[in-house]
């Protein structure tokens, strides 16, 4: 998902933005450690409240103060966003798979380790933790999400400004790259929002606050931590940005930061994918990577040969695909003119069945006004309807399929003699079906009822019945 966001292509040298709630801190490392270029810029009130960003056009302005000042700036810069806009996971434990097949299951099962699934963005990193080593089939997971609209926003800003932005991490994981003590055995690590816990340089534990500004706190995270971690304990308190002196004569080893670019540092150390988060747009990620990925002297040749070979040879080609184009033209019109002609074939065949069909229903309709077949369906109602039964009417219509309906509005007492009836008319032999009528309750509590009967061919009938009896 990553890539290394803080290497430069053409020189070893390293940069990270830090965003705290009233400076931004960038700094320049090259490959040993050492500061090349530094710049700090002011955030006016209201622009990050409590670790969270809140005014962005503020932020923009910050940004493009610290671009006037560094000048240009060829390495991508790893961003760091305030702990408040981020929500980082306590580690979560999975089978020994790769980071990537851990990441699919993070995303398919995203809602049961944070909440909406919605404008979210997430990394996760392998890391170690105390009890790593008393499973050997497992790992240890540390997983992050932001806002994903909140990412657009300053991947925009850093657009707008002329900083190349590159990964963007929650600024509370990457400061502890700053501190060397940090990376052996349990430390505490302390600044006005945060109380972090780190086992050899792995964040284990990450806690916001407000303006911490006594031990407390501190001791709080102490004893929560000797109750996860029983075999472990704190050998190192670091202290930033905090006022408060402490001392303690426990044996731990307490140190004070005193470089207001140790954040900006701890991005900057960031030299590839394995060591960060990144919680940039995948797609994004993978622009970026394509864009330097690519060799631009390899191709301004290619460009140079393919000039060359579409000047030679542009006559040649222009003809050929004229050509094949109009032959496809060709066989397409022949192929439309043989489909039209079978299509107005088949049209004309069904245009006579169907000329044959309305013939043959226009002699049964003929053949239905004379009186005999009418009396006939009339008294194969009547004989069929019980006292509590009666028709308003019965009308004789084409079907939708062809064929002779006959509707038959009425009423009756229930249901019970509405389906005496249609069983009747079913074994009188005049119909083909009898489609069960759906009743309802008119006024006076009575069932009416819509039947619908499709009459038999009656025509074809008296002409078997007239040739047999010959």
């Amino acid at each position: 998902m990553t890539f290394g966001a803080g290497k430069k292509i053409a020189q070893k040298n390293y940069a990270g933005l830090a965003i705290h709630d009233d400076f931004l801190y960038f700094i320049e490392i090259d490959e040993n450690g050492e500061t090349s270029r530094k710049a700090s810029a002011a955030l006016p009130e209201g622009c990050v409240v409590n670790g969270s960003i809140k005014n962005f056009l503020l932020l923009e302005d910050g940004f493009r103060a610290i671009s006037n000042k560094i000048g240009r700036i060829r390495q991508p810069v790893t961003i760091g966003l305030p702990s408040g806009d981020t929500v980082i996971r306590r580690p979560l434990s999975f089978p020994r798979m790769s980071i990537e097949d851990i990441r699919s299951t993070i995303d398919l099962n995203f809602e049961e380790y944070f909440t909406s699934r919605a404008d979210t963005i997430f990394d996760a990193v392998i890391i170690k933790t105390p009890v790593d080593s008393s499973d050997m089939d497992k790992v240890s997971v540390l997983a992050a999400t932001t806002h994903k609209s909140l990412v657009d926003k300053i991947l925009d800003i850093a657009k707008k400004t002329d900083i190349p932005a590159g990964a963007i991490e929650p600024v509370n994981f990457a400061m502890l790259r700053a501190v060397p003590e940090a990376r052996e055995g349990l430390c505490i690590f302390a600044n006005p929002h945060n109380i972090i816990a780190t086992w050899e340089g792995h964040g284990i534990f990450f806690r916001m606050v407000n303006n911490l500004n006594n031990f407390q706190d501190v001791l709080n995270t102490i004893q929560f931590l000797g109750t996860q971690y029983r075999r472990a304990q704190v050998s190192t308190i670091v202290l930033a940005d905090v006022d408060f002196q402490l001392t303690t004569d426990s044996g731990m080893t307490i140190i004070n930061v005193k470089d207001p670019y140790y954040s900006a540092k701890g991005l900057a150390l960031r030299e590839g994918p394995e060591n960060g988060l990144d919680l940039r747009p995948a797609e994004y990620v993978e622009l970026e990577r394509r864009r330097y990925s690519f060799n631009p002297n390899r191709l301004a040749l290619w460009g140079l040969l393919a000039g060359f070979l579409m000047m030679s040879a542009g006559t040649i080609v222009y003809a050929f695909f004229t050509i094949h184009s109009l032959r496809e033209s060709i066989e397409d019109m022949r192929y439309n003119v043989s489909s039209l002609t079978e299509r107005r074939q088949t049209l004309e065949r069904t245009n006579s069945q169907l000329e044959q069909r309305r013939r043959h229903i226009e002699k049964i309709l003929d053949f239905l006004k004379g009186d005999i077949p009418i009396l006939e369906i009339l008294n194969a109602l009547e004989v069929n309807m019980t006292n509590g039964i009666k028709y308003d009417n019965a009308d004789f219509t084409i079907g939708p399929l062809g064929g002779v309906n006959v509707v038959v509005d009425g009423k009756a007492r229930n249901d019970k003699e509405i389906i005496t009836m249609t069983e009747g008319l079913k074994e009188s032999g005049l119909f083909d079906s009898v489609m069960l009528p759906v009743s309802q309750k008119d006024q006076l509590q009575r069932k009416v009822f819509k039947l619908v009967l499709r009459l038999k061919d009656i025509l074809a009938m008296r002409t078997g019945e007239a040739a047999h009896g010959k």
